[in-house]
């Protein structure tokens, strides 16, 4: 399953916790009064939640705006250095940037979304709004398509149920039917591509890491849809990615 069932007793209080959490993440400006609107918590209770998390430092409070502690960054970057797809990946990314002249992500899959885990810029990148930590959904993204690819029928089912199929741009794929489609034919190519179905004026190429079978995430090039609908360029991405992959599941198996 893509997100474990609660138990049976769970705790509330750590369930607030986080809740809140992620409501000050998703504020502009997170002022006592901006959180209260957001959450079902006297104001009272609210204001003890938000004074704990500052005095054990997950919480910053200036100018009476409260903003995430750089206390998570912490936690963000030993949560990645557990992932080894992470450390056989960092030298073949900076190359793939080099050679590319764009921008490299390698994504893995967190509970049906996919995850920017690592980026190395090329000298023409694109400037976007994507960064390290953002889950997005699967089924707009060249990564996201082909990590769905070569899981089970069944897990690609299950993401569906849990996430849907939301539209990010008018080019985002929105039925079922349409996605297995597409699958069905990244599968065979081995490679996807997207074309603003994340971000209008944006496209990528992409391609899985495959590890004993099993998907351990996937390399992608961003860069401006003129520059990819140009067929060498296009050529040269699709070449440069499936390479990459490639050279990645070779040191996870053998390194």
């Amino acid at each position: 399953m893509i997100n474990e069932k609660l138990p049976n007793r769970p705790i509330k209080t750590a369930v607030k916790v986080f809740e809140l959490i992620d409501v000050i993440q998703g504020l502009d400006e997170a002022t006592f009064t901006n959180v209260s609107k957001e959450v079902d918590m006297a104001e009272s209770t609210l204001h003890d939640y938000l004074t704990t998390l500052v005095h054990i430092g997950y919480l910053s409070r200036k100018d009476r705006k409260y903003t995430l502690s750089l206390q998570f960054l912490d936690h963000g970057i030993a949560a990645r250095e557990c992932i080894s797809v992470y450390s056989k990946s960092r030298s073949t990314l900076k190359g793939m940037a080099k050679e590319s002249g764009a921008a490299v992500w390698l994504m893995v899959e967190e509970k049906g979304k996919a995850v920017y885990l690592a980026q190395e810029l090329g000298e023409n990148s694109i400037e976007t709004h994507e960064r390290i930590g953002k889950h997005e959904y699967m089924h707009c993204l060249a990564s996201g398509k082909v990590m769905l690819a070569f899981s089970s029928e069944e897990h690609v089912d299950e993401v569906v149920d849990e996430h849907g199929l939301p539209p990010k741009t008018p080019e985002s794929i929105s039925t079922v039917e349409e996605l297995k489609a597409e699958l069905s034919e990244i599968q065979e190519k081995g490679y996807a591509v997207n074309h603003n179905e994340a971000a209008e004026g944006t496209s990528a190429v992409a391609a899985p890491i495959i590890v004993e079978d099993h998907v351990a995430g996937a390399v992608a090039i961003s860069a401006p849809v003129t520059r990819v609908e140009n067929e060498t360029f296009r050529k040269r991405l699709i070449e440069l990615v499936s390479t990459g992959s490639n050279e990645i599941e070779l040191k996870m198996t053998y390194e």
